[in-house]
């Protein structure tokens, strides 16, 4: 299981492969990345997408589990918006979290001039 709790999830990737006796080979091929962006999850190296990490626990057949969220506004808007990012391609993804970034960046600015 990873957990939000978990500070570096590269790391619990590699314990989790390991355990599961898998090379960095076998793991990235059956998750249909390569073996060096794998390599650098594990390192800490890279913080891909949470699309890629599925495809990794997928294999691993591990679970990500956000916990001390549940029933919250947050809770409810993230498990929403992880259903969007799951069922939309790899480029819809990259331009749904940009828009997400530029929106946050908008409502900082907001609240800075509302102080």
């Amino acid at each position: 299981m990873i957990s939000r709790e978990d500070t570096d999830l590269g790391i619990t990737v590699k314990k989790l492969r390991k355990a599961k006796g898998m090379s960095r080979i076998e793991l990235s091929e059956a998750a249909g990345i390569s073996e060096s962006h794998l390599k650098k999850i594990e390192t800490g190296a890279r913080r891909p997408g949470i699309g890629t990490y599925q495809k990794v626990i997928t294999v691993l057949e591990a679970e990500i589990v956000i916990k001390g969220i549940a029933g919250t506004v947050k809770s409810d808007c993230a498990a929403r918006a992880q259903k969007v990012f799951m069922e939309s391609t790899e480029t819809q993804a990259l331009y749904l979290v940009k828009m997400l970034e530029d929106m946050a960046e908008g409502l900082k600015i907001l609240q800075i001039g509302n102080d």
